[in-house]
């Protein structure tokens, strides 16, 4: 069983499909994921927008908060952002929900904000292409990892890094990327030296327990 845990589009090439929701499409995957991105935040429409997200993410399919989180790299306003991420961890609390992060240059931030508003919800960094030191920051933190076609880049900090992460923090995804999930399953596999059975096994496992879902 193939299980995608972030992507945004389902594109049927994998058992589970987390599918990222946009709020301006009339369907809804079997599982996906709601969340207000910090690069598409503006002022004015962001009670708006927390309300929105308040109403899908209440919804049985909606399995998880985000993508949400953190970017200095992006051009809105930090202060906002923040804003914004902490209504999103106070919500995914609520609702005991896991959150999906997206983070860019702002790990010690992202933690900060996390610990200060008492989090207790599992949180998947998606798309993990950082350093070996940033990765156990992060994994101290007791963070879940999702890696994607980084993966399948010459000697990528997500291809070093996942060598040394959990089992049982492992999650795989494609993103907005074409790559197949079956390619990023196969490399990863090769990466921890283990049968690709085996890591779809843990990566199953994974899932349910994270997101109390059995599939």
């Amino acid at each position: 069983m193939f299980i995608n845990i972030h992507t945004h589009r389902q594109i049927y090439d994998a058992k589970i499909e987390l599918v990222n929701h946009n709020p301006e499409s009339t369907e809804k995957s079997n599982f996906y994921s709601y969340g207000l991105h910090p690069w598409h935040l503006q002022k004015e429409d962001v009670l708006w927008q927390l309300d929105n997200l308040r109403r899908v993410s209440g919804e049985k399919k909606c399995l998880a908060i985000g993508e949400c989180g953190l970017d200095k790299v992006c051009p809105v306003d930090f202060e906002l952002q923040t804003e914004v991420f902490e209504e999103q961890i106070r919500l995914a609390n609520a609702i005991q929900k896991p959150l999906i992060i997206h983070c860019v240059k702002a790990f010690n931030e992202l933690i900060n904000c996390l610990n200060m508003n008492d989090n207790n919800v599992p949180v998947i960094i998606h798309g993990f292409n950082n350093n070996e030191n940033i990765a156990k920051t992060l994994s101290d933190q007791g963070y879940s990892f999702s890696f994607g076609k980084a993966l399948l880049s010459y000697d990528s900090n997500a291809s070093k890094v996942i060598r040394k992460t959990g089992r049982k923090r492992l999650f795989l995804e494609t993103d907005d990327s074409d790559v197949s999930i079956k390619y990023v399953y196969k490399k990863a596999s090769e990466l921890l030296g283990i049968d690709e059975e085996i890591l779809k096994e843990q990566i199953k496992a994974n899932f349910e327990n994270l997101f109390q879902v059995r599939v």
